[in-house]
């Protein structure tokens, strides 16, 4: 037997009382809603002669977790922490969780919610324990209309229901997004509004959506992949700019060689303790990779470990035995790339539609070229036929970036401070690159600050672009 919920929307009077036995019975925080009602309403009225008409509607509908045929959340998770039952209910294995937050993104339905006061992330688990002593979900025991209920998912459930796993996504009422793949085990008996083509809003949007994290919740996330591309593009940087260091074992290359290998490594030491104290549940996060078959944040964070390992493995072969073989140098630049596509990877999800975009992956590339080219030209003083390379090919990555940027959003300041930024630091590479034909140690500081003030605010734009229309 598989389970799924049903709701009459024909006859739901809106009173909320089965958001509020959810919330009672599992005694959630403020600000967590694992049932939601949705209030839909639109329409306008129109002058005909003297007379007027109108075409608003209003209607209501029940949301929580629909424990779907194919569960994003239990697909992404990077510790494995989503059990399916045989009887299709998903249970989040809270003793696995450690409040990453990673299921709530790829959720189309927003259906798992972060319980700050517990440090992990909370689910709908069907009222399993009633089930099993032949009680009904409390959401369903608590509706007076009887208008929620639930049942087995079947096509024999009801004639009239709108079947939402045996529907495509475009056929799904609004509010639901019409691009899940994850056929929701939700059965819905359409109110008539829902058919017809005026337009649309959810009157209520304050009260039910999922908790917007503030900037400093996010902070620690752009501070990891910032620092991480950092350390990647810096050792992508060294084969090219120190490209003697790798093939002489003479004793002033490896002392040459040695601040820019302790900036790497310090960029990624820092970027791995933002990205834990991200999470909720820290003693958790041993089992980050318990996930690799599906989970890009799982493999995410194992390309971060080579790398990092890699990177250790060369620095001391060249520091203690003074050489550089061609073929770890090559294994950790590969692994390298592999954390940058596993990073953009984690945040091409369709549940985020300014994420999921070929622009992810190639902003990514860019960022780690871009930084760790700055970041190397700062370290020691370059010859002047070396800095004309560098400076025009900073050029370019600005330009890259400047195009990929997204359409600035209505009365929002930062998309114009990024680009002010881009092009200072365009004009400040150009004029370094042909007319000084010399790495001036200051200006390659000043360009380095402004490309990390401009990734700064174009990765904090990132992250606000989930929540936000472009």
């Amino acid at each position: 037997m598989t389970y799924a919920f049903t709701f009459d929307a024909t006859f739901c009077s809106g009173c909320k009382a089965c958001q509020a036995a959810c919330k009672d019975k599992n005694d959630l925080p403020l600000g967590v809603l694992w049932r939601r009602v949705y209030e839909v309403s639109g329409g306008t009225w129109q002058q005909n002669g003297e007379a007027w008409s109108n075409t608003i509607f209003a209607y209501n509908l029940s949301m929580t977790c629909n424990h779907c045929v194919h569960p994003k959340c239990a697909g992404v998770c990077p510790t494995d922490a989503y059990v399916i039952r045989e009887d299709g209910i998903v249970i989040l294995d809270t003793t696995k969780c450690m409040g990453c937050g990673y299921c709530s993104w790829a959720c189309p339905y927003g259906a798992p919610q972060y319980n700050a006061d517990a440090g992990h992330m909370t689910k709908c688990d069907f009222c399993f324990d009633n089930l099993e002593q032949g009680l009904p979900p409390a959401c369903v025991a608590a509706c007076p209309m009887r208008v929620l209920d639930y049942g087995e998912a079947t096509t024999e459930l009801a004639t009239k229901e709108l079947k939402l796993w045996d529907a495509p996504a475009q056929e799904h009422p609004f509010p639901l997004p019409s691009y899940s793949h994850t056929q929701p085990h939700l059965a819905i008996k359409p109110h008539a509004a829902m058919n017809n083509t005026e337009n649309k809003s959810v009157a209520n949007l304050e009260e039910i959506q999922p908790r917007t994290p503030s900037s400093w919740e996010e902070a620690p996330l752009i501070a990891f992949t910032l620092l991480a591309q950092i350390a990647v593009g810096g050792f992508w940087a060294m084969l090219w700019i120190f490209p003697h260091a790798w093939t002489r074992a003479e004793h002033e290359i490896t002392l040459l060689q040695w601040l820019p290998s302790l900036l790497i490594g310090l960029c990624l030491g820092a970027g791995m303790l933002a990205s834990l104290v991200h999470l909720g549940t820290k003693k958790n996060a041993w089992r980050a990779l318990g996930h690799l078959r599906r989970s890009w944040l799982s493999r995410e964070i194992l390309f971060t470990g080579l790398f990092g390992m890699g990177w250790l493995y060369t620095t001391l072969e060249s520091a203690l035995w003074h050489r550089s073989t061609l073929e770890p140098i090559a294994l950790t630049a590969t692994f390298g790339l592999g954390l940058v596509y596993s990073m953009a990877q984690v945040y091409r999800l369709p549940a985020v539609p300014a994420w999921n975009t070929w622009r992810t992956n190639v902003g990514f590339i860019v960022s780690a070229l871009l930084l760790g080219q700055s970041v190397m030209a700062t370290s020691i003083q370059l010859p002047s036929s070396q800095w004309i390379r560098i400076g025009s090919s900073i050029f370019i990555l600005l330009l890259v970036q400047l195009l990929l940027m997204h359409k600035p959003f209505p009365h929002y300041p930062f998309h114009h401070i990024r680009l002010g930024l881009i092009l200072a630091g365009m004009a400040l590479a150009a004029v370094s690159a042909l007319l000084f034909g010399t790495g001036h140690l200051w200006l390659n500081i000043l360009i380095f600050l402004i490309i990390v003030a401009e990734e700064g605010v174009g990765r904090w734009l990132f992250y606000r672009s989930r929540t936000m229309s472009f």
